[in-house]
């Protein structure tokens, strides 16, 4: 039977498969991006245009809420540009109780307490099928970056963005793609992405929002980054909460699974994680 630690996991990872189905305040004074015009120059000198860190770290809280249903977890965040994401939930601070890898062309979750592996293509997991978000895109996401559907080469494409001046913000337009529109909200003033906007049409949309802004690699990053997604009849979201940020290069492999562990879908993985909060109640 899961332990107490493990049990006050469960509910979370739960509201995760579902929703897929303060950084360290350095005071060193950096110069902001100021953009004041909507030339593709000015774009690209922006942090959120530029290729930017190629390793992240760090100490993650998580909550995640579906549906109005809530739960909070903590673990950490690793990120190597290009070659996968990883976010772990610890139990009781000390060891990795389950893992969610976003590997380039597929998805993971590993649950340890109970020796379960989940995994597909990214065309398999729902949401993402839904909205034609692939690995570049949630890699974007998290590291504060622009980007087009379908991950094209934003350089190549920046002169077919559209630009709009709405007050304090500079808003950027994506061409549509399959009926998949981006927007983004950039700060005049430090020239911050501070909202991304994602329209899927009859799928819904999603909004990330990034705030709590520290000094990291000789630029601000955001240490919240707060995404909800809405669709007819269901809402979820997924705030992360980052500190002990650092862009420092690590070693980077997805987890090794043994044989003893039980592969299953994203499907059955929602029945394995419920019927063991189930046993534990």
């Amino acid at each position: 039977m899961p332990n107490a630690s493990a049990n006050r996991l469960m509910p979370f990872l739960l509201l995760l498969v579902l929703f897929l189905t303060g950084c360290s305040a350095n005071r060193q004074m950096l110069s902001e991006a100021s953009i004041d015009e909507v030339s593709s120059g000015a774009l690209l000198s922006l942090p959120s245009f530029k290729s930017g860190e190629r390793y992240l770290s760090g100490s993650v809280k998580m909550t995640a809420t579906v549906n109005g249903e809530k739960a909070k977890a903590k673990g950490k965040l690793r990120i190597k540009r290009d070659g996968g994401i990883q976010i772990g939930a610890t139990a009781m601070g000390l060891m990795e109780a389950a893992c969610f890898e976003f590997l380039p062309d597929s998805v993971r979750f590993l649950y340890k307490i109970d020796k379960i592996c989940a995994g597909a293509p990214y065309s398999g997991v729902p949401f993402l099928d839904r909205t034609g978000t692939d690995y570049r895109i949630l890699e974007s996401v998290l590291l504060n970056k622009v980007f087009l559907p379908g991950g094209g080469d934003l350089k190549k494409s920046v002169g077919k963005l559209e630009v709009k001046d709405e007050g304090e913000c500079i808003v950027v337009y994506t061409p549509s793609e399959n009926y998949v529109i981006y927007r983004f909200y950039i700060e005049k003033g430090s020239g911050r992405l501070v909202r991304s906007e994602g329209y899927y049409g009859a799928a819904g949309k999603v909004v990330c929002r990034y705030s709590d802004f520290a000094p990291l690699s000789g630029r601000f990053f955001p240490c919240k980054v707060d995404v909800t997604f809405e669709s007819p009849g269901e809402s979820a979201s997924l705030l992360l909460e980052l500190s002990k940020t650092s862009s420092k290069e690590f070693k980077f492999a997805p987890r090794r699974v043994s044989k003893a562990y039980r592969r299953v879908s994203f499907e059955n993985l929602l029945n394995s994680v419920g019927s063991a909060e189930k046993e534990a109640q």
